[in-house]
């Protein structure tokens, strides 16, 4: 009766859950190899909300629940997990009595947690859509539908359009059935080929309601260092969707296309001066696949963003080849100090015939040299563990970094995501350890091949983080002690017993002419770490490291 008379007064009440999409050992940073979350702001759930809040024929209303900030906090209060995330979610459920329960998955690792996530909303409403949107609802259907019998249907690709329909439809369950861009089991089981629904103009999503979460939740994923720990008020844009490339391990392009669709640079600024407004934002962070996919109008935006005296930064990193004098001038203008490039290799064979990247390895050190010229800091992102790499593509990769000298050097083992080439290929050959998609995190290694050991991978990459972000520290090596301090103090804090933080320090401070107590400090924590932990103790040992 309650829902009936809902519909009758023309509302339409919406939950979208956010499943936790880290390891848990990361939630809880008790090993070594752990990453801590750094959360971001769920730009597809609010741009879904302003797309309906302005296209619904009804009135919306929509709560957001993230289950990774709630799985962090539950974790560090010793609580339990899972009792911890169905209270959450009965709760929600019970207050605010949803027609629509929608899951935003966009990681493999959220698929273990679908089962609670949906039985807890039907535990309180049996009559609840659910539904689920992202890039594993998108190339996991089948799997999801036929695990979880109470997940109605999912989304393929984007979710604007498809969710505002089923909105709008007289009987969105009879919509569900009838539209291509959702897929059911009805559609599985006669073999119906689903379609996108693009949003082809970005212009036409409204401007986010950021009432819905706590932006003070989100803070904390500057790559700069000087002001990483100052808790400045961090928004994310994508001012584009598509990426016209073909990597192997990537799957975005079976959520938003090949074809890239630009906001205009009108919308972007428009946006960006609202954030700062009403907002108060200092850090804007650029989330697009391919920014510099369009020079020009890349050229414009940075112009226009250096008016507004704002710090920029590019989480998903740059392309090597986009990077030219004038990109590299206009990125410091408009406010970039540090930026990552999207390296992914060393190795000329891997990047062209493994990972299929447009890029030759002769292009990187140009590249980040210009951006070097201009007072920009340069990170760099690197993926090791793919299928068909050798040692000897590792050790190059390592001998790049050391010429080319990057500030920073984020690696990841290669983790094959549903949807990627990588994915099929590690599925074909039987290279997946697994099917458990909780282990399909860039911590962990779930690949093994003839070239390469699951166990020996994972600890060959810690190791070259080690050597390249601690051990021959690029900062330290020329003399940049304070802007190296800040990374080794950043990690310290965030991992107190990263022996080899400690050690990096005692480092940068004796370069810094700093106090005998800091020093004392560090010193005694590294050697504390090394002789009473036995991989802190074989870490030390394989780089002869000791402190005086």
């Amino acid at each position: 009766m309650m829902k009936m008379e809902r519909m009758a007064q023309g509302t339409q009440k919406i939950i979208f859950i956010i499943p936790p999409f880290f390891h848990i050992r990361d939630y809880i940073a008790g090993e070594h190899t752990s990453q801590q979350p750094v959360f971001t702001i769920p730009y597809g759930v609010l741009s879904l909300a302003a797309y309906l809040k302005a296209n619904a024929h009804c009135d919306v209303q929509i709560e957001i629940i993230d289950l990774n900030l709630e799985a962090y906090k539950l974790c560090n209060n010793s609580a339990d997990l899972e009792a911890g995330l169905k209270s959450l979610i009965r709760d929600k459920m019970l207050d605010f009595q949803p027609d629509i329960v929608g899951i935003s998955a966009l990681f493999n690792t959220c698929f273990n947690h679908l089962e609670l996530i949906s039985v807890s909303v039907k535990d309180i409403n049996s009559d609840v859509l659910i539904l689920i949107g992202g890039g594993l609802a998108t190339n996991l259907s089948k799997e999801i539908l036929t695990s979880f019998p109470y997940i109605d249907a999912c989304c393929y690709g984007e979710g604007e359009i498809p969710l505002c329909q089923l909105v709008n439809a007289i009987d969105a369950r009879q919509y569900l059935q009838s539209s291509p861009s959702w897929i059911t089991r009805e559609s599985l089981r006669e073999g119906r080929k689903p379609q996108h629904a693009f949003v082809q103009n970005l212009d036409e999503i409204p401007f986010f309601d950021y009432s819905l979460i706590d932006l003070n939740n989100y803070m904390g994923r500057s790559l700069d260092k000087s002001y990483a720990q100052k808790s400045l008020r961090e928004i994310s844009i994508h001012t584009s969707r598509g990426c016209p490339f073909n990597c192997v391990y990537c799957s975005n392009g079976t959520v938003h296309g090949k074809k890239v669709r630009y906001m205009s640079v009108r919308k972007v600024i428009d946006e960006v001066e609202r954030m700062v407004n009403l907002h108060g934002v200092e850090v804007l962070l650029i989330e697009d696949d391919h920014f510099l996919s369009n020079k020009n109008r890349a050229k414009e935006i940075l112009k226009k963003l250096s008016d507004f005296n704002l710090k920029i930064e590019f989480p998903n990193g740059i392309a090597v080849y986009g990077i030219n004098e004038d990109i590299g001038k206009l990125l410091r203008k408009a406010g970039v100090t540090t930026i990552s490039l999207a390296v992914e290799s060393g190795s000329d064979f891997v990047l062209k015939n493994i990972i299929n990247k447009p890029l030759k390895v002769a292009e990187i050190k140009p590249a980040v040299e210009i951006l070097r010229k201009n007072g920009i800091s340069v990170h760099a992102f690197i993926v090791i563990g793919l299928p068909g790499e050798s040692e000897k593509h590792r050790e190059e990769t390592m001998q790049m970094i050391f010429d080319v000298g990057f500030d920073w050097v984020k690696f990841f083992l290669a983790a094959p995501i549903a949807g990627s080439k990588l994915y099929d290929i590690c599925k074909e050959n039987g290279y997946l350890i697994n099917e458990d998609f909780s282990q399909y995190v860039v911590t962990k290694a779930n690949i093994k091949t003839p070239e390469i050991d699951p166990d020996y991978i994972e600890d060959r990459v810690y190791l070259m983080n080690l050597e390249a972000n601690f051990v021959r520290n690029f900062m330290l090596k020329t003399g940049n002690y304070h802007r190296a301090s800040l990374h080794f103090e950043n990690v310290a804090n965030r991992y107190p017993n990263h022996a080899f933080a400690h050690y990096s320090l005692v480092k940068a401070n004796e370069g810094l002419g700093g106090s005998e107590e800091i020093n004392k400090y560090h010193q005694n924590k590294f050697m504390e770490l090394i002789t009473t932990d036995s991989t802190w103790e074989r870490y030390a040992r394989h780089f002869e490291l000791s402190v005086s």
